[in-house]
Order: structure tokens, then C-alpha cells, then sequence
């Protein structure tokens, strides 16, 4: 099981609660990633033939759109905040956040810490949790 430290100092310091759920939405990219592919792939199931009755009308094409708004937000936010970290630091921050590595020795803890915090409350900031 993951620590999950967050800096204590600087500004992009998070509650939390609001940190932990920002990193377990990271650590759920490949999960989401696939879900993504697989309702955009789905087709819907065969009428029963039956006609619809008056206790509320379901529309499967409007609730599959808005499953894949969700979750294809959720990826872009994760996405584009890696986007922002810079390449030579990429690969070291993303394994951190999602399988818990240590950082490569080619830079300081202290610039990985940095960016990692940033690609961390970029995302809470994309997906409105602060």
C-alpha cells in the first residue's frame, strides 16, 4: 500500500482527502482508459419488443454519452497535466504517483517532490475538487 506523502510546504499543497482522491483517480487511468474504449465500442442490446411504460423514459444513447464525458475528462485532465511537467522529469512522476516507485537519479527528490505535487494539484484543479 502506497504512502501517499504530500508536501507539507508550497502552493501547491493540497487537503487531504482532496489529494489522495486526485491520486487513485491517476492510479485508475489504465482501468478508465479501457472502460473509455470499451462503451464507445458497446452496442446497445435488443428490443424486447415491448412498448415503454410511463415510469420514466430511458435513453441509452444520452447515458452512454454522459458516462464517456465523464470519464474521457478525467483522462484529458491527467493527460494534459502531465503534458505540463517537463519531458525529463515525465516518466519519473508518473511512476511515483501510480506504482509508487522512487524517483531516478538523475535530478533531486526535492525537483521530482515539486513536480509531482504541481501534476497533482493540476488535476484537482482540472477536475474541480478545489
Amino acid at each position: 500500500m502506497p504512502r501517499d506523502y504530500q508536501r507539507k510546504k508550497g502552493k501547491y499543497t493540497l487537503p487531504r482527502e482532496v489529494y489522495r482522491q486526485t491520486l487513485w483517480q491517476v492510479r485508475d487511468y489504465h482501468r478508465l482508459k479501457d472502460l473509455y474504449e470499451a462503451v464507445a465500442e458497446e452496442s446497445p442490446g435488443p428490443s424486447d419488443g415491448m412498448p415503454r411504460g410511463k415510469g420514466g423514459a430511458s435513453d441509452p444513447t444520452f447515458q452512454k454519452a454522459v458516462k464517456l464525458e465523464h470519464i474521457g475528462r478525467v483522462i484529458a485532465a491527467i493527460d494534459e497535466a502531465l503534458a505540463l511537467v517537463p519531458p525529463e522529469y515525465r516518466k519519473g512522476v508518473w511512476n511515483s504517483v501510480l506504482y509508487d516507485t522512487p524517483y531516478p537519479f538523475d535530478a533531486g527528490r526535492a525537483t521530482y517532490g515539486r513536480w509531482k505535487s504541481f501534476f497533482v494539484y493540476t488535476i484537482a484543479d482540472k477536475l474541480n475538487f478545489i
